[in-house]
């Protein structure tokens, strides 16, 4: 973004000049720099993460049971009529930014590609006329019957499609849409926690659609999904693996109460949670349920058990600003709106360049067998998108 663009986008969103709010020059030179000298220790703007302290949320309860968190987590999606429904200005980041980077390394166009696209792939790979997949926490199963419908007109006819899902309302919901589209002999559905799961068959394909950061037994599972995996099969995923509870690490929250700092309050307001946000809340989403209950720990059990064919890492601050709390402050026709979030992501880019920030979302296409290379993202890899563990804590 250029320091016109820059300045046309405050004084949209904030009804003043740039003198009023801060040097944008100062703040993009800043972030140049970072990106040369790559010192995990410099940030761009704000204030220390301490003094968000005040408005945090308060921990976990460690009384809650498994099967109060379990309870907690089926009303929460039991009246969402649409699970996956995300702000119009997340359709322009993704859109502009992270399409493009999944053209190049997933070779694919759509999520619905992602995992048919590969599916296809391994059943390619695994030669074999028995053709099974599975979907691990497949919610309404509203992604899976398009994967499924794509699968048939890539050509695929005889296969069978398993869907394991806890909550008994998005059971209900996915037999009911499968019904309608005439998909009862393909697709499968199974009640059942997935932390209690032992595999029955070998799959060609095993998908995880932003359904891994629920799990709590991601040890298990993992190497369930190995055991199970057919040679040649892939296990492909699209999933969080930032801070437990969606919270921000201290380097991104700064980041980000930096920005919002300068920010009018109509941009504050969080629609999740329905309520005006004037200082940036770091709320832990895993207090009652399994929400990003262990998200953190996702990628560092991933890199000893599985070879990665394709990995695709992003976010981290631009996140907060396009997703569902915040991101219907924003409006994508709006010319300010637009060269903000650029500029975000812009400058989440710069930060994970250099080091300092890591990723917060995921897409990976995973073999049990060894793989000869990792297609990826700049020089985004599984081990350098990891977070050092000295500083987890």
């Amino acid at each position: 973004m250029g320091i016109g663009a820059f300045h046309r986008m405050i004084r949209g969103l904030t009804g003043k000049s740039t003198n009023h709010v801060f040097q944008p020059k100062e703040a993009l030179k800043e972030a140049g720099e970072l990106a040369d000298s790559a010192k995990p220790k410099d940030t761009i703007v704000g204030t220390s993460s301490e003094s968000n302290a005040a408005g945090a949320e308060p921990p976990p309860d460690p009384s809650l049971t498994y099967e109060a968190r379990l309870n907690a987590q089926i009303e929460q999606y039991r009246q969402a009529k649409n699970i996956h429904e995300l702000p119009e200005i997340f359709h322009y980041w993704s859109n502009k930014f992270l399409r493009p980077r999944l053209n190049e390394v997933m070779g694919v166009d759509s999520i619905t590609d992602f995992y048919a696209g590969h599916f296809a792939q391994a059943c390619e790979r695994t030669a074999s006329c028995q053709r099974s997949f599975l979907s691990m926490g497949s919610g309404d199963s509203s992604v899976e019957i398009e994967v499924v419908k794509r699968l048939l007109a890539l050509g695929l006819q005889t296969f069978n499609f398993t869907c394991l899902e806890v909550s008994p309302p998005l059971v209900d919901r996915a037999v009911g849409a499968i019904r309608n589209e005439g998909l009862e002999s393909l697709i499968q559905i199974e009640c059942m926690d997935i932390n209690h799961w032992s595999p029955k068959l070998k799959y060609a394909g095993i998908m995880a659609n932003h359904s891994l950061h629920h799990f709590v037994e991601l040890e298990k599972i993992f190497d369930n999904i190995k055991l199970s995996l057919k040679p040649g099969g892939f296990f492909v995923t699209n999933d969080m693996i930032g801070r437990n509870g969606h919270m921000r690490w201290p380097e991104a929250l700064e980041v980000i109460e930096g920005l919002w700092a300068f920010l009018p309050d109509r941009f504050k307001y969080n629609w999740q949670l329905s309520r005006l946000e004037k200082q940036f809340i770091n709320w832990d989403c895993s207090n009652e349920g399994f929400e990003a209950v262990r998200s953190q720990d996702i990628l560092p059990l991933l890199v000893p058990r599985f070879a990665f064919k394709s990995f695709l890492a992003f976010g981290g601050i631009i996140d907060v600003f396009t997703d569902r709390a915040f991101g219907h402050n924003y409006d994508p026709t709006q010319e300010s709106h637009r060269a903000f979030i650029d500029f975000v992501n812009y400058m989440n880019d710069v930060l994970i360049d250099s080091g300092t920030l890591k990723p917060t979302t995921v897409f990976a296409v995973l073999s049990a067998d060894p793989t000869a290379e990792t297609r990826q993202w700049r020089h985004w890899s599984p081990l350098f998108s990891m977070r050092k563990p000295e500083l987890i804590g």
